[in-house]
């Protein structure tokens, strides 16, 4: 799968930490095993601001517990290791699938044979983006892509399209590679605060795009946190100025 430059956020700094949580929910160890007891609500889920922090349970001086704002890291793993979350997002590995996540991007990669083909051929990578406008991060995405489809013969067939994702209204791009007889899929949706960038690669002997939408669907959670999407300010100068 094409890979794509990550975006870094300028409202929360992603630790390149992977920690990992323990059978009480509220617990995770660091990579150093240092223990931090994180504000869980009723039902055991982390309490979180709109830009996906976190809160830590501490101890004062005077013996008495408060919560600071604690760093979502790049991932908190379970034990199993089938269930991992990051500031937006929720993964449970689907079966017959694996993890391959780094940083902020949360993803899973079928194993084993895929159907009679020789090599697992398909994968999902979902990562988020809270700075960007949709317009950028879709440009971006499609201008790589183009050159790609113009450019090298064994790619091909670029759509642009809308559809829809987690019930949600999506701009999508999927273009084909005759070399290896599958589809690149790209999704950009919006929750809450967030953007999210699903892309995808499937042999076509594998999944339809409604069956791999279907995994996708039933393996990720996107977050909703609440909170505005940013808008970017206009730039252009008041033509109707004055100074003492």
């Amino acid at each position: 799968m094409k890979k794509s430059i990550a975006v870094i956020s300028a409202l929360i700094i992603v630790l390149s930490i992977t920690f990992t949580a323990c059978s009480k929910k509220n617990v995770i160890y660091d990579e150093n095993g240092e223990k931090h007891v994180i504000l869980t609500d009723k039902h055991g889920e982390f309490v979180q601001d709109e830009y996906g922090g976190l809160f830590e349970v501490v101890t004062n001086s005077r013996g008495e517990e408060q919560t600071k704002g604690f760093i979502f890291p790049d991932r908190v793993t379970n034990k199993s290791g089938n269930k991992i979350e990051n500031s937006f997002i929720k993964l449970k590995i689907p079966r017959g699938w694996s993890n391959f996540s780094a940083n902020n991007k949360l993803s899973i990669q079928h194993n084993g044979e895929c159907l009679d083909m020789q090599e697992p051929r398909c994968q999902v990578e979902i990562k988020w983006d809270v700075m960007a406008t949709s317009d950028d991060l879709y440009e971006k995405y499609l201008g790589p892509v183009r050159w790609l489809v113009e450019s090298q013969f064994n790619f091909g067939d670029l759509k642009e399209y809308e559809t829809e994702i987690f019930g949600l209204p999506a701009r999508a791009i999927s273009y084909r590679t005759d070399g290896e007889g599958g589809t690149f899929y790209y999704y950009l949706v919006e929750r809450g605060l967030a953007a999210f960038e699903i892309e995808a690669y499937a042999n076509d002997r594998c999944f339809t795009e409604d069956e791999l939408k279907e995994v996708i669907e039933k393996a990720y959670v996107l977050k909703d946190l609440g909170g505005v999407r940013p808008t970017v300010p206009s730039t252009e100068a008041s033509t109707d100025t004055s100074a003492e």
